[in-house]
């Protein structure tokens, strides 16, 4: 079993003890790292229309904590002081592909709990404050240097300052400080408070994973089982007790609503990898523009096979979800909040064309003997989700 960088410790022994659980720093995780992108770099990023990211300015002409979203513009930099200030683009690893091998050390993890990949850019003293997050988050220190302020205990009901777009919190005591270089790697669970604050020129990069909460997650489930026309099952009192206040909803009503959602869920279990399949793969709001530009007209197997005899690679979009599931009758494919369903006998081309980056002639070859993976395929690449490479750009 593969080590956990340099831990000492198995991946699965990270997951077992650390995971969710504890944070964990990492000296050198990325030996001799350096930033495989500049400062300028990630401020072009942050100044496209269609690029998520944000200026937040703990000291700004509008007051404390002010929060300016993108995109940015050359204004927006022009008037900043040298510090107490920090730019943060998102999904930097869906806009840049040639950054994925930074995900590959996480590929333990799956893909679909992953959200992306956040740079934030700060000089000296720049932070956005103690906070905490309620996902899991890995820090790489890619450059300059940053202390790191963290607290032991996890905090579910957290006190923040009242008034600010950002969720800072109103008191934070830390437990330990850690500086981190470049190469350093810090892993934190859920709701365990941190205050990162540059001590010079630096710039971190945060790879989050994502947690649907359960108001989420209860949606999804309930979408879908309107969808296949189930949760019929209506409330029942058998016996039914003499009531002594007739408006009163009393204990014995919300144990029996208790139930009902949970026969609701029950039946439910044979949709609920298809509920969570479809909500994990839905495509960002912020990214959806982006997804579109690889749509294209449903094409024929003839067409596929042709492009892919002359050579032609199929590349799968950067600004799409993908996942799959199986069970004793099929298996499925999600993507883009949608479900291709195939026979179990198929599993190995669905994986196929959920796992991979890249599909080449071989991987045709293999698809294409049943109709009904050329079907799938087919309609992933009308959908924008795989597209040839050599249309790129």
């Amino acid at each position: 079993m593969a080590e956990f960088f340099n831990t000492g410790l198995t991946e699965q022994q990270f997951l077992d003890q650390y995971w969710q659980k504890k944070p964990l720093l990492i000296k050198q995780a990325f030996a001799d790292f350096e930033s495989p992108i500049t400062p300028d770099e990630l401020a072009g990023l942050a100044c496209e229309a269609e690029i998520e990211s944000r200026l937040i300015e703990e000291r700004g002409k509008e007051g404390a904590w002010q929060v300016t979203t993108g995109p940015l513009s050359e204004a927006d930099f022009e008037r900043l002081p040298s510090t107490h200030w920090t730019m943060l683009v998102q999904d930097v690893d869906k806009h840049l592909p040639d950054l994925h091998y930074l995900l590959d050390p996480f590929r333990f993890i799956p893909d679909w709990r992953r959200d992306d990949l956040m740079i934030s850019y700060a000089p000296e003293h720049g932070t956005v404050g103690p906070h905490t997050d309620g996902y899991d988050v890995f820090l790489l220190q890619a450059m300059g240097t940053r202390r790191w302020q963290i607290g032991n205990e996890p905090i579910t009901e957290a006190k923040l300052i009242d008034g600010l777009e950002l969720q800072i919190l109103a008191e934070f005591t830390p437990d330990q400080t850690w500086d981190l270089e470049p190469g350093d790697l810090l892993y934190l669970p859920p709701y365990f408070a941190h205050h990162g604050v540059a001590l010079n020129e630096c710039m971190t990069f945060s790879f989050g994973f994502r947690a649907p909460s359960s108001a989420d997650m209860l949606d999804a489930i309930t979408n879908n089982v309107i969808e296949h026309g189930l949760g019929s099952y209506r409330y029942r009192d058998l016996g039914l007790q003499v009531s002594q206040a007739s408006s009163e909803i009393d204990a014995e009503a919300l144990k029996r609503l208790k139930q009902l959602l949970h026969d609701a869920i029950d039946e439910a279990d044979p949709i609920l990898a298809s509920a969570l399949g479809k909500f994990v793969t839905e495509t960002k709001s912020t990214l959806t523009t982006l997804a579109s530009q690889t749509i294209s007209d449903l094409p024929t197997m003839d067409e596929v096979n042709a492009l892919f005899e002359q050579g032609e690679l199929l590349q799968k979009s950067n600004y799409h979800r993908f996942a799959w599931a199986k069970n004793d009758s099929e298996v499925q494919l999600f993507m883009a909040g949608e479900v291709y369903s195939a026979d179990v006998a198929d599993g190995d081309a669905i994986m196929m064309m959920a796992e991979q980056s890249m599909l080449d002639l071989e991987d045709w070859l293999h698809i294409k003997s049943d109709e009904k993976r050329v079907k799938i395929l087919c309609q992933l690449i009308a959908e924008g989700g795989w597209y040839w490479a050599g249309d790129e750009g």
